[in-house]
């Protein structure tokens, strides 16, 4: 019985490993299309979120800037500043769309 089941581990690995690509290839293609849709079909609502992710970026530096003030210098030289506002505007995205893809994955699987 144990050597069936430790035939099984490695199959379960990549069944594991497989099912982690495919969850990321789909969160990044529905991600981009998301924020391709927004940019094109609706601007006025792509422009707010835009205005409303640099208000993110800037809670963040002011965060930085207060909790770790020697390295404020630094983290706004090497990441704050070459984030900008849609760079963030597509990590929030992302980070909803990958919230939205798991939840309804864990939906499906729990009715089977």
């Amino acid at each position: 019985m144990d050597q069936v089941a430790n035939r099984s581990m490695p199959a379960r690995g990549v069944l594991s490993l497989i099912s982690i690509l495919a969850f990321l290839i789909l969160e990044l293609v529905l991600t981009m299309l998301v924020y391709s849709g927004l940019n094109i079909y609706s601007l006025n609502f792509f422009g707010m979120l835009v205005r409303g992710a640099r208000s993110v970026l800037d809670i963040m530096t002011t965060v930085v800037e207060r909790v770790l003030p020697g390295s404020a210098n630094t983290a706004y030289a090497t990441l704050f500043g070459e984030l900008g506002p849609k760079s963030i505007l597509l990590l929030l995205i992302g980070l909803i769309v990958s919230a939205i893809v798991r939840s309804v994955a864990g939906l499906v699987a729990s009715r089977h």
